[in-house]
């Protein structure tokens, strides 16, 4: 009975480790998330790519940019770390918060699971997406077109 016990215990163990989510381990105090946060979508396949990690702005405010295309559809969109880890996990906080229009401030909740934002460009191109973890319980997210680098704007496009 005894041996019945233990196997059980141990089924029981093995099949709920591996349903956790993993918690950010500096999930509080975090000084610079441009080490481990990134603009995850459909528009990188939900997958982590260097050129859609943050970069730190000032303070706790951080942005990455992409290239999006207006066709009309919507792009989903979460900031989150390598692993979807609580803490690092940043989708729409309410439902009203789910569609981000341009320069609109929505509110995120960093330990979402299945709560990407939307957005859906009126133009092509660049464009630069915010978070703001100044308000560590209610971070703000928005989306503003990118400034053209300083090349763009002293060289006349031909």
């Amino acid at each position: 009975m005894k041996a019945v016990l233990v196997v059980v215990s141990l089924i029981t163990a093995i099949l709920t480790s591996g349903c956790s989510v993993t918690p950010y381990p500096a999930q509080t105090e975090v000084q610079n998330r441009e080490d481990f946060l990134y603009l995850r979508g459909n528009f990188t396949w939900w997958d982590i790519e260097e050129h859609a990690k943050v970069k730190q702005v000032e303070g706790q405010l951080y942005k990455a940019t992409v290239e999006l295309i207006a066709d009309g559809q919507p792009y989903e969109f979460k900031f989150a770390d390598e692993n979807w880890s609580l803490g690092a996990n940043c989708g729409y906080y309410e439902k009203a918060d789910q569609l981000v229009t341009l320069e609109a401030k929505v509110s995120a909740n960093c330990n979402a699971k299945f709560e990407p934002f939307r957005f859906i460009p009126e133009v092509t191109g660049d464009y630069d997406f915010f978070i703001d973890f100044t308000d560590e319980s209610e971070p703000k997210v928005w989306i503003k077109p990118a400034e053209a680098d300083l090349i763009d704007r002293l060289v006349p496009s031909f």
